[in-house]
């Protein structure tokens, strides 16, 4: 448990005044405990997570404090540690999964060893067992393609954006954005080869990645098919081939001997793709020929598998082609993931097909801006699984699409694998942990925040006006709803939604005064606070909300006036819109974590030499403002309340809508989409390629700003 006393000390300074001690786990999945007696504090667990999650609760329970991103680090810490008696917590949940393949990218992307070892301090104090960890994949896919024949270049070409590497992982794209850095893949075998080193000192069983048959051509067979996804198409090899075969096996044998193994490996063939046939023979032989590779590679592999197709794509995926799919995988060598099951539990619909499985909540996507999520429903269904221990479950975990956002979420989901306390009381100590101080003032605030963002139904974020497209004359709102309901095959293509669609919903803008009364009790006690930049944050997030959806107002009044043909009321509902834009880009800059240009200093610093960090940027960029290619479809998918890109992306794309809207009102014309759009696209491509002018460094007094605009705005 040594590694468990120097989490203690890069948490809290010292572990001098700490001891840990291991218990037997008995019946239960895992134990935690601790006491403390005359400033010595005493740590117990029946593992290293179980004592890191001691920890974590002990901290919260008695010394009103939380680690969580915001705050990663006790300063100051309590001296001595307050007394505690004797207190035991157990959790019935064996597997506790966290992380989705894609948080890699919308969050991990440029992570260094700093940044990664606070993640596993988290990880652990939050109770995770089993974290996917996919740093360094890329040097076993290369070598794999090298060994294969090609050649350096195309091996380069396919790979492509750092920031992009999860989906061609995942055989979604390919040679998009990059070259990556010339010593990029061996910094990064190193920098897993820490975390890999790191994690399971603690206990941890990390899923390593394994690879799903999608090749370059040069590789395939073209009777094997191909699989789209939002316009790449990427070869599949065929599972019975000879290539598969000698291609998953060097594969297993390259990763294991950079990384070793805990025999638990993800890969999902067809995440969000249609398979190339539906015949269930076929879809069998590939599932057959997944585990074959595994198991030939390491006899005692079990494969973790995402259900997200299941979902996604269940037109196709009926019941008996899924059967088919896991036929032949044994029932003790597959985890099957629940992907989100906090909106859409399939465990409810189709049993998890007989097999086990592990409750997951994704709750973000892409990483856009927004705060939500329903926190009764949250523990209402981690109770019931806890309850009544639903057939074949395994554990419960997060796989969001990206992090360090809507903490409160968070803290709630990983408690809950210890304890299902009363949600107000639960509330009430979250704010006394967050600030550190435990004024009624802070409680108050949180009740707000859960009856109005968090309430009950929240399953799904509100998006923010601010990141809509401008695409025609029309309000672009509804062009916002892009992922994560289920694909129909019988349809046109069509947006999907991971939304509440605000203009049907009146508690969107109803609810904003409420939310501004509780950035209000946030600012008025903020100098009471023991932790700064928690209350710094949440005043960013709560009074950026207030602002961006405030801006619906302004785009229905540009709207409304166009249709009036009254192109100075146009511009003048313009320019209350441009303020508002100005004022959340100021607010946004007044923090590191809301800035893009921390971003893409981040990027950067991994490039060598001047022109790889330039391409750096552009990768960086790329994801939060187009994604992908012009025609892709995944514009502003990963769109951010960022200082920067508000004045610099959004700011000129909506003024180029509003003066279209203002020119064509003025000469009598019906404005030509085609000009706004041919603009709102070089706009883009403009932006996406430039490089520098941002500065990482915040500016300005978080609470000052968030007050002013406030007071502007009337709250």
């Amino acid at each position: 448990m040594d590694e468990v006393s120097a989490l203690v000390a890069r948490i809290a300074g010292t572990a001098d005044d700490v001891r840990v001690e291991r218990v037997p786990a008995g019946e239960d999945a895992a134990v935690a405990g601790y006491e403390c007696r005359d400033g010595v504090l005493t740590l117990r667990g029946s593992d290293a997570v179980a004592v890191a999650s001691a920890f974590s609760q002990y901290l919260k329970a008695h010394a009103g404090r939380q680690v969580t991103w915001d705050q990663p680090r006790l300063d100051p810490r309590p001296q001595p540690w307050p007394e505690a008696p004797p207190t035991r917590l157990t959790s019935p949940f064996p597997v506790r999964y966290y992380l989705n393949a894609v948080t890699y990218g919308y969050s991990a992307a440029y992570w260094d060893w700093d940044r990664w070892e606070q993640e596993i301090d988290w990880m652990a104090l939050h109770g995770v067992t089993h974290p996917l960890m996919q740093v360094g994949h890329e040097a076993v896919l290369a070598e794999m393609f090298r060994r294969a024949g090609l050649d350096a270049a195309r091996i380069d070409e396919w790979i492509g954006s750092a920031a992009h590497f999860p989906w061609t992982w995942m055989g979604n794209t390919n040679s998009f954005g990059g070259p990556l850095p010339s010593d990029w893949i061996s910094r990064h075998v190193e920098l897993a080869q820490r975390i890999l080193e790191r994690q399971r000192s603690l206990g941890m069983t990390p899923v390593l990645p394994m690879f799903g048959g999608h090749v370059p051509p040069e590789l395939a067979d073209p009777s094997a098919g191909e699989i789209e996804w939002q316009g790449w198409h990427t070869p599949i090899l065929g599972p019975d081939s000879e290539r598969f075969a000698s291609l998953t096996a060097e594969f297993m044998s390259i990763q294991r001997g950079l990384f070793g193994t805990d025999h638990h490996y993800a890969v999902d063939p067809f995440i969000e793709s249609v398979p190339p046939s539906a015949e269930p023979d076929y879809l069998a032989s590939v599932g057959r020929a997944v585990y074959r590779a595994m198991t030939d590679g390491d006899p005692e592999a079990t494969w973790v598998l995402q259900g997200w197709p299941f979902h996604y794509q269940r037109d196709f995926w009926r019941p008996e082609r899924v059967r088919a799919f896991l036929s032949g995988v044994p029932e003790e060598r597959l985890i099957l993931l629940d992907l989100w099951g906090e909106h859409a539990p399939m465990w409810r619909r189709d049993g998890m097909f007989e097999r086990r499985w592990v409750w997951c909540a994704i709750h973000n996507f892409g990483g856009r801006f927004a705060l939500f999520g329903d926190l009764s429903g949250l523990r209402r269904d981690v109770d019931e699984l806890r309850r009544t221990r639903p057939s074949r479950l395994a554990g419960i975990g997060l796989a969001p699409e990206a992090i360090e956002n809507n903490t409160v979420f968070y803290e709630l989901a990983t408690d809950l694998a210890w304890d299902v306390p009363q949600l107000d009381d639960w509330l009430r100590s979250f704010a006394r942990q967050r600030y550190a101080a435990g004024h009624a003032d802070f409680a108050q605030a949180w009740q707000i925040l859960a009856d109005t963002l968090y309430a009950p139904g929240r399953t799904r974020s509100i998006p923010s006006p601010v990141i809509a497209r401008p695409w025609s004359a029309g309000t672009p709102f509804a062009a916002q709803r892009l992922a994560g309901e289920f694909v129909r095959q019988d349809e046109e293509p069509q947006r999907q939604s991971a939304n509440i669609d605000a203009e049907n919903d009146p508690t969107v803008l109803g609810g904003l005064p409420r939310i501004a009364e509780a950035a209000r009790l946030l600012l008025g006690r903020a100098t009471e606070a023991g932790v700064r930049g928690q209350i710094e944050r949440d005043v960013v997030d709560l009074v950026g909300h207030v602002v961006a959806q405030g801006c619906r107002v302004h785009i229905r009044g540009i709207v409304a006036a166009f249709a009036a043909r009254d192109g100075d009321a146009v511009l003048d509902h313009f320019t209350q819109f441009r303020m508002a834009l100005l004022d959340l880009d100021e607010l946004a800059g007044t923090r590191a974590d809301s800035r893009v240009g921390q971003w893409i200093a981040d990027a950067r610093a991994w490039g060598g030499s001047p022109a790889e960090a330039d391409v750096m940027e552009r990768d960086a960029r790329s994801l939060i403002s187009v994604w992908g290619h012009q025609t892709s479809g995944l514009h502003d998918y990963s769109g951010r309340h960022w200082a920067g890109l508000i004045r610099d992306y959004y700011l000129p794309r909506w003024e180029l809508w509003a003066n279209w809207l203002a020119r064509a009102t003025t000469a009598g014309q019906e404005p030509d989409v085609g000009l706004l759009r041919a603009r709102v696209v070089e706009h883009e491509e403009s932006w996406r390629g430039a490089i520098g002018g941002y500065l990482a460094a915040p500016e300005g007094n978080t609470l000052d700003v968030a007050a002013r605009i406030l007071d502007r705005l009337g709250h």
